[in-house]
């Protein structure tokens, strides 16, 4: 019989198999050879780790059954991999196999449970077992505390976890790192951001030493909470304590701007991320590409992608989804259905998320037969329709006013075991309640209730604004009262659309009661709030002259109903002063009122506010719309001096604006100063020289601003430079040849 080999040797076996399942099956029937001598436990459950850590639970049953002896490391290793992996009923089986064996489950038996029934949402379960643990002589760890506490605040369930974290002392055991970036991620995701910087602070207090992953937590928590500023405190203060940012940290914060429409200030990140050397990941990169979907800058998205690209990430069903939507609610459903191509022909993996949002696209530009087929086809490759991919179609037929084909697609989805969702009920019930009115979709409401759908917010909404449609007010406000007794709490729209009704008939005292109960509970009232107010004072003040509905009331308002609206509101005491004024200075500023809107702002001033970032970037391209550059540049160094980071369009409005009036000394002081802030060079030169002078004709101009580049070493990428200047040098010979 050959020597035993050295354990040194057998566990640096096992680590360099750990890596690939193949190796390790491989190396499973080595170790266990009846013709070589028996490794010692230690390494055999070593090796079971291994299996776990894939996942290989067959494979782990097998080489299990092999093994001459088992000891508790071994029982433990198998209860963990089957409680991770979401089956119970194995890892009990395994844990009565400890108890045969005589064995005592430890910490690590007892933690896995907890952390499996947490998975499973069986808290009450998760809870017992915690309770029972030093009852049967078993210490709990900071694991098991982590454990526990994810599972409550992943549910929701703040108040049970802060009791739960608030006896770890008593307990004898102190909060690690995990412990605490755990409770600051629950506190933060729910809003809770005060007590996550108290607990912190306190944390600090007691010796602790925040590492990346409790700043993590509290930057993802404001940026959830869509509170940049905070965050980005945060992230200041990660590099006054010595702990530095990883891909992680510059991700959420990447997310955070793109969903509060500041991309800008997300491409400032994303420079500094990667001249940190951090490689952006597959998620950075998709966060940013949604972020100048939403932004309307869909070239600015496709460049990302090829960015993307070009660093070898494999974009996501997600990423492709998203570019997929934007192109379709842009109209350009044959870009999309290219692109689609162009995805599988690469080889990346398309799923139904992808090709429900081409479906998505097609029923909503109208092309319902199209979409149809798709579908067809794609049923007959394997692919299985959701509620949502039905859902589409039923949409797009009720947009053409196909209800009963409507009717007949939501037969035919229950028929084949899919569940409509309340999105699906929702389309039809709002087709039927255009069609009929209110009481004609009563039938098909007792249908989702009887499936076990509940309504929803939409659901409710609907009704609501039928009722006010009909004239019906105390109908629609015994439907608000229904949903809240339902626990739905009205949404903005539900309010608005309730505002809506009361001022449609008049009812001036009931609209504003309405808008302060909507305050009250959270709810933030946003331009079409104010508009509708807007329209009632102007209809009560102009009697018979009032216009159509279809004409911007913003306008045509005179500057004593525009004073009047506002001096109703700020009455009210409700929202603050400075949400009052940001709102009405962007709806004016839409509408080109630039007047009106420097009257307004400086009585905002006046009263010590600050107008928000995009109040100046709505300002400044009201001022460029009026050929007004002048003017804009005095708000761009407002909007500076207020600390905000000025939009790159807000820079390409004013630049622009100042090379068609012959102001080019300008443009280049104002291009020079945008240059010297941390933008990314190649989107300067796409957005200001390419989107911007080119496209407009302004070919020397362009070539002028290059210039400063090329001066101050601000260099965009090798390949957007040689693309330039050849744009430079095609548009010049095509001026010349003109």
């Amino acid at each position: 019989m050959p020597l035993p080999i050295p354990i040194p040797r057998l566990l640096a076996a096992i680590s360099a198999a750990a890596s690939s399942p193949a190796d390790l099956r491989r190396l499973s029937h080595l170790l266990l050879n009846p013709y070589a001598p028996l490794p010692p436990l230690r390494c055999l459950n070593t090796f079971l780790m291994a299996l776990a850590r894939h996942r290989m639970l067959p494979d782990m049953e097998s080489f299990t059954s092999r093994m001459p002896a088992r000891n508790l490391r071994t029982y433990t290793t198998l209860i963990n991999a089957y409680c991770l992996a979401g089956d119970l009923p194995a890892a009990k089986r395994h844990l009565a196999s400890l108890l045969r064996a005589g064995l005592a489950p430890d910490s690590h038996a007892y933690t896995s449970f907890v952390l499996g029934y947490c998975r499973a949402g069986l808290f009450a379960h998760a809870c017992r077992v915690f309770v029972l643990m030093p009852l049967r002589g078993c210490a709990r760890t900071a694991f098991t505390y982590t454990a526990l506490l994810h599972g409550l605040c992943g549910a929701g369930m703040l108040r049970e976890a802060v009791s739960v974290f608030n006896g770890m002392q008593a307990d004898g055991c102190t909060p690690d790192m995990h412990v605490y970036a755990t409770m600051l991620h629950g506190l933060c995701g729910v809003g809770r951001t005060g007590e996550a910087e108290v607990l912190l602070a306190e944390a600090i207090t007691d010796g602790f030493e925040p590492n990346v992953v409790v700043y993590n937590a509290l930057i993802d928590g404001y940026c959830n909470a869509g509170d940049m500023k905070l965050a980005v405190n945060v992230f200041d203060r990660m590099d006054v304590n010595g702990c530095s940012p990883n891909v992680r940290t510059y991700t959420e914060l990447i997310c955070g701007f793109c969903k509060s429409k500041k991309v800008d200030r997300a491409m400032v990140l994303f420079n500094r991320m990667v001249q940190a050397g951090l490689l952006p990941n597959v998620v950075t990169y998709t966060a940013l590409i949604q972020g100048h979907c939403s932004d309307g800058h869909l070239e600015c998205a496709f460049r990302m992608l090829e960015s993307m690209e070009t660093s070898g990430l494999v974009p996501s069903e997600w990423t492709c989804s998203v570019l997929i939507d934007t192109l379709c609610k842009r109209g350009r459903v044959r870009e999309a259905q290219l692109f689609l191509a162009s995805v599988i022909h690469k080889g990346y993996e398309v799923n139904e998320i992808v090709y429900t949002s081409l479906i998505d696209g097609l029923c909503k530009t109208g092309k319902v037969g199209a979409a149809d087929k798709l579908m067809q086809r794609l049923v007959s490759q394997g692919f299985v329709p959701d509620a949502h991919t039905y859902s589409s179609l039923i949409d797009g037929l009720c947009r053409q006013k196909e209800l009963s084909r409507a009717m007949l697609v939501l037969d035919d989805m229950m028929l084949k075991g899919v569940q409509p969702s309340a999105v699906t009920y929702t389309i039809l019930i709002d087709e039927l309640v255009r069609e009929l009115g209110s009481e004609g979709s009563k039938k098909i409401l007792d249908k989702m209730i009887a499936a076990g759908t509940k309504p929803d917010v939409f659901t409710y909404t609907i009704f609501v604004r039928s009722y006010c449609c009909e004239g019906r007010m105390k109908d629609a406000e015994h439907m608000m009262v229904q949903m809240v007794d339902h626990g739905i709490c009205p949404n903005l729209v539900t309010y608005n659309t309730l505002i809506s009704g009361y001022a449609n008939l008049g009812l001036a005292s009931q609209a504003f009661s309405t808008f302060k109960h909507m305050v009250a509970t959270g709810c933030k009232p946003n331009e079409d709030s104010y508009t509708i107010l807007l329209r009632l004072l102007v209809k009560k003040k102009s009697s018979n002259d009032m216009p159509a509905c279809s004409v911007d009331i913003w306008k045509i308002a005179e500057m004593e109903c525009l004073q009047g609206l506002l001096e109703e509101v700020v009455k009210l005491q409700l929202p603050s002063d400075i949400d009052i004024y940001n709102c009405f200075l962007r709806s004016l500023c839409r509408v080109d009122r630039l007047a009106e809107t420097k009257v307004l702002l400086v009585e905002m001033q006046s009263a010590n506010l600050t107008p928000s970032e995009d109040v100046y970037t709505s300002i400044i391209g009201c001022c460029c719309r009026l050929k007004m550059p002048a003017e804009a540049l005095t708000f761009l160094d407002s909007l500076i001096e207020s600390g905000y980071l000025p939009h790159i369009e807000s820079y390409r409005h004013i630049i622009c604006s100042l090379c068609e009036e012959g102001s080019i000394k300008t443009a280049k002081h104002v291009f020079g100063d945008m240059l010297s802030k941390e933008y990314n060079y190649d989107e300067i030169v796409w957005r200001i020289l390419i989107d911007g002078l080119l496209q407009k004709g302004n070919v020397a101009e362009c070539s002028s601003l290059l210039s400063v580049m090329e001066e101050e070493d601000y260099r965009p990428s090798d390949a957007l430079y040689a693309r330039l200047t050849g744009k430079i040098t095609v548009a010049n010979d095509d001026q010349e040849t003109a």
